[in-house]
């Protein structure tokens, strides 16, 4: 519908500069809607004082400023339309975040979540945790164990010299190779990474090629290059870095997932890792869960479930406390960790397919809390939580709906 006055477009484009701010969430993205609402009132100005203008124009001007309004609004809406962006050709990136913030740090500098002493959690809880599990001494195939967003902790090999066979899963390579640095005295073998590629008979090591003459866009896990094959794509990741943790006679195995949790099957775990049949009999989520935006949870404890074996259990550490003193915006550094509830633990982990014990709660250590630039400069408290989780059965893995998670 033609607008058939400057008058009229003046009124619709002042209502929007009205209109803009109470839709966005974010203050960034207030301030920019305003601003955009303003300048459409002041070119609608301009108009009148140039009828050579059209009416057409006018419009044009302010259905721009609005459909742009529109994709502000739509990308500051919930946590993980921020936190996971995504590439025009509709892959889900999950790991820029992390690489460009969190890892994007002098060389020698940790990031804040990097503990460099093994969890007093995993020592204090160890025992409970196992019970019940063949020994890692005594069987013939050591428990295997899942470090889920593993980094480069040092609690891998810790687990390791216990007697357990460990897989870890990382997507930032930064942070594996500063765990092979860092432990290549504790950890042997780990020298290079083996890229995986998956075709129609399943996951095998090598590199997968589509040729293409031209540049079409970033593709997650592949790199666009010239290579032995010609100009195309050419798998990078996932890939796996294999190493072991001797033992005297023996030796545990540890190796390293390169790539993102949310696409790590059972079929990839066995086609990589010494872990053959897909399955583990313990997970330890240490800040996991919390390093993820809440919409992504229902998805990601799915993806655990599927790596988990009946009768399997997850000890999760996480941290709890008012989120609505410390929202999530993207332009800061906190969160995460996000604050994780008894409750929302529970519905995660249904009781009809897990049993769900709260194992102690307290308040994290001052130490901690100063890592933490938002936390600490809002004097939020913050406590840990650990949960002791245990797979009754097969079945949905918790209460809400799994949907495919991208930016706005």
């Amino acid at each position: 519908r033609k607008l058939r006055k400057p008058e009229m477009a003046a009124s619709r484009c002042a209502r929007l500069s009205w209109t803009l701010p109470r839709f966005t969430q974010q203050p960034g993205c207030r301030k920019l809607a305003s601003s955009l609402g303003l300048f459409s009132c002041r070119m609608v100005h301009a108009e009148a004082k140039h009828p050579s203008h059209s009416d057409d124009q006018v419009l044009l001007l302010c259905a721009a400023a609005g459909a742009v309004a529109i994709s502000i609004f739509a990308d500051s809406r919930k946590p993980a339309s921020c936190y996971f962006e995504t590439s025009p050709q509709g892959d889900i990136d999950r790991l820029k975040r992390w690489s460009r913030i969190f890892w994007n740090l002098p060389a020698g500098v940790s990031p804040a979540f990097h503990e460099p002493e093994v969890s007093p959690f995993l020592e204090k809880h160890l025992a409970r945790w196992t019970a019940g599990m063949a020994s890692p001494n005594k069987a013939k195939e050591a428990p295997k164990i899942l470090v889920p967003l593993c980094g480069k902790t040092i609690d891998m090999p810790y687990l390791c010299e216990l007697g357990y066979g460990v897989v870890g899963i990382e997507g930032v390579q930064r942070g594996i190779l500063e765990f092979k640095a860092e432990h290549q005295i504790r950890v042997k073998g780990m020298k290079s990474r083996t890229v995986m590629s998956k075709d129609i008979e399943g996951w095998r090591e090598g590199t997968a090629f589509l040729p293409e003459k031209q540049f079409r866009g970033a593709r997650n896990g592949s790199a666009f290059k010239t290579g032995d094959q010609g100009l195309g794509y050419y798998t990078e990741s996932p890939a796996v870095w294999r190493g072991k943790v001797n033992l005297g006679k023996r030796h545990s195995p540890l190796h390293i997932i390169e790539g993102d949790m949310f696409d790590v099957t059972p079929d990839l775990v066995a086609a990589s890792t010494f872990a053959t049949d897909g399955r583990f009999d313990l997970i330890y989520d240490k800040d996991a869960l919390v390093a993820l935006p809440p919409d992504s949870w229902d998805q990601y404890v799915q993806r655990l479930s599927s790596l988990l074996r009946v009768g399997g259990r997850i000890l999760l550490v996480g941290v709890q406390y008012d989120q609505k003193k410390a929202p999530y915006d993207r332009k800061r550094y906190n969160p995460p960790p996000f604050s994780v509830s008894k409750e929302t633990i529970s519905r995660l982990f249904p009781e009809h397919s897990w049993s769900v014990a709260l194992l102690e709660t307290e308040p994290c250590s001052d130490e901690y809390v100063a890592r933490l630039p938002t936390f600490k400069k809002e004097g939020i408290q913050v406590r840990d939580v650990v949960f002791l989780i245990e797979k009754k059965r097969e079945g949905r893995s918790s209460g809400g709906p799994v949907t495919a998670l991208a930016a706005g």
